[in-house]
């Protein structure tokens, strides 16, 4: 199970198996923070350094050298209509906008919930490995309580696949089919048809003490949405959303039933449905964090909500991060059977939504009931905490306040004009004028968006603070219709560009207020062909930082490196002060220990150098002597390739 405040163990997993890298990654959620995406791509790197104190951290370089180097490969399909307002910019975000795929399920009234990452990692000499994570957490900086379950297997050469992988195949091809916005670029589809067959071949290894696993897609098209058949003789269910009907079919075979949930669920519940269970549960308020204790030791600068090149006063200036999910978020379900258990993991609740409409995504998993039963979850060995440790019995509220229709309703509205929003058909161009540019937003070819009388939606470039933010007009009718210019942003600089834009949605009626705010990742049609070589242009502010990016990357990170980049820790470094000489530093000698050591590293700065000099901006970064030292040893690189 993931604490709340342990993102660490996700990013861990993420990492590739030693002596392997990353080839592509695939994943699904169905919320989405973009400053926890940006994390991502430093997983798969070997970027981690220790502080003083000996804690993990991620360096500014680090975060700029991992997106450039694999967002690219990352392709993550979220809900469409839930991407969240970041409170501040990250110029960082422009490597994140061709990785971002948003997606509704076939189901109208469902929504694309399921929280998997499939990873395909290669090495010289070696076969394809696969990993698998299936998580109950969203890609966000939530603090709650979550599970997740790891595979990792290999990819077999055999011609028949593993019939007990084609549900996984089947969920990965589905997700194409499901973009609200097409074509999806050749990689993606290239990168989705190749996992997609090669799951079907790849032997993962169970985890200790099962012996059988099976692949649940809820869902899509041609996959059951019922996975619990078979003999049930008692059930446990950990969800933090409940339904009766859900509820019902849950508890239809055996006794003895146990329920962990929110009290706040629990309440809703009817009492002839709690009446099923044997044991009724909510998670202890001292198994949460404390308020303050909201910054995990390691988090890096990115996470926390500043900007590696932004001064600290800047940093500071800024508004802090809106507040988190918190409690209990995991989905387990485990049934005692005999002398096995069955355990179901993964993103679906115990809702009729999750296994009637929702796209969803569940491992079964069997083993002996001593091992990985019902009893075998709650109790405890040689002392230590377990999960009873963290529960409390179910009490009902006191008072329980009846439901607000007026205000139901009012949300309801709100939820249509985010959904019609969504799949709009929204388009962005870009216009420019000496230099200056124009962000236009239109309404599609043969869309059309109805936006009711009390409903006012407002948006803007996340590149943008807030106030910039222009309302959505609409005609007599509450109509806007295709090809119609909504709104013009600008002048902006090529920096200030984006393909995402924030929302919000407000309805005020019979003195009932609701209101939701989210990003669409909108086409985006026009930009310079060079826009992200200025991006890198605008991050690598002098020649000092692009003198430490180029140590960075010589050193992969290594200590002895940074030491020598960072003059406040070496007082003697010379002239490598001001970052505008090669003298001081000693990257002709790292040079040459790349070119007979490590020789990929200079493939690295190859490809940094040719973005740099693709603008007269970026040639002027380079510092000064530069091709004299670079040309020669690059030379020999080349002919190694030969």
């Amino acid at each position: 199970m993931l604490e709340p405040q342990d993102r660490r163990l996700f990013l861990e997993s993420l990492r590739p198996p030693a002596g392997y890298t990353l080839d592509c990654a695939i994943g699904t959620t169905f919320s989405l923070d973009l400053l926890t995406m940006l994390t991502v791509p430093v997983a798969f790197t070997a970027f981690d350094r220790e502080d003083e104190d000996g804690r993990k951290f991620k360096d500014s370089l680090a975060l700029l050298e991992a997106l450039r180097r694999h967002a690219r490969q990352i392709s993550l399909f979220c809900q469409s209509g839930r991407i969240s307002i970041p409170k501040r910019h990250q110029a960082l975000f422009g490597y994140l906008e061709d990785s971002v795929f948003e997606v509704a399920p076939p189901d109208p009234q469902g929504v694309f919930h399921p929280k998997v990452w499939i990873l395909r990692f290669h090495a010289p000499q070696e076969p394809v490995l696969y990993r698998l994570l299936n998580l109950s957490r969203n890609l966000t900086f939530d603090r709650s309580w979550d599970t997740m379950l790891a595979l990792e297997g290999e990819l077999i050469d055999r011609r028949n696949a593993f019939s007990q992988n084609h549900p996984l195949g089947d969920f990965v091809a589905s997700l194409p089919s499901m973009a609200v916005r097409t074509p999806l670029p050749e990689r993606v589809l290239a990168d989705v048809e190749k996992v997609q067959a090669e799951l079907r071949r790849v032997r993962f290894e169970l985890p200790n003490g099962f012996e059988e696993i099976s692949f649940w897609p809820l869902g899509i098209k041609g996959r059951r949405t019922w996975p619990f058949e078979g003999r049930i003789d008692r059930m446990l269910v950990i969800s933090p959303f409940l339904s009766d009907t859900c509820l019902q079919r849950l508890t239809a075979s055996g006794k003895g039933h146990v329920l962990v949930s929110r009290v706040e669920s629990l309440d809703v519940i009817q009492t002839r449905n709690l009446e099923q269970f044997e044991n009724l549960y909510t998670l202890s308020d001292e198994a949460n964090p404390e308020p303050e204790d909201t910054t995990e030791q390691g988090q890096s600068s990115i996470e926390q909500g500043g900007d590696p090149y932004l001064t600290k006063a800047e940093t500071e200036a800024e508004i802090e991060s809106e507040p988190s999910l918190a409690g209990l978020h995991a989905k387990l379900f485990v049934a005692d059977a005999g002398w096995n258990a069955r355990l179901w993991t993964g993103s679906a609740n115990a809702t009729d939504a999750a296994f009637n409409g929702n796209v969803e995504f569940l491992v079964e998993l069997t083993g002996k009931k001593s091992r990985h039963g019902i009893d075998a979850i709650f109790g405890q060995a040689d002392g230590r905490t377990s999960f009873i440790n963290l529960l409390n019995k179910y009490t009902p509220s006191e008072g329980k306040t009846e439901a607000d229709n007026d205000l139901i309703d009012l949300e309801a509205k709100v939820e249509e004009v985010r959904r019609n929003l969504a799949g709009a058909g929204l388009v962005a161009k870009v216009t420019s004028v000496e230099q200056e540019y124009y962000l236009n937003l239109f309404l599609s070819k043969d869309s059309i968006l109805v936006i009711p009388s009390e409903v006012h939606v407002r948006c803007w470039p996340v590149t943008l603070r807030e106030m910039a933010s222009v309302v959505l007009t609409r005609t007599s009718q509450g109509k806007l219709i295709d090809d119609e210019l909504l709104v013009t942003f600008g002048p902006l600089s090529l920096e200030g560009l984006t393909s995402f834009l924030a929302f919000e949605i407000r309805a005020t009626a019979s003195g009932k207020n609701s209101c939701v705010r989210f990003v669409l990742n909108l086409p985006l049609q026009g930009t310079p062909t060079d826009r992200n070589e200025r991006i890198l242009r605008s991050l690598l502010k002098n020649k000092e930082q692009v003198l430490r990016y180029l140590m960075f990357l010589l050193s992969e990170g290594g200590v002895d490196a940074h030491d020598v980049l960072l003059p406040e820790r070496n007082p003697g470094a010379g002239a490598a002060g001001n970052g505008t000489s090669l003298s001081g530093l000693p990257i002709f000698e790292e040079m040459v220990r790349a070119l007979y050591r490590n020789p990929e590293r200079l493939d690295q700065i190859a490809r940094l150098v040719d973005d740099l000099k693709k603008t007269p901006e970026g040639q002027e970064l380079l510092p000064e002597g530069f091709d004299a030292v670079w040309q020669p040893i690059w030379d020999v690189r080349r002919g190694l390739k030969v």
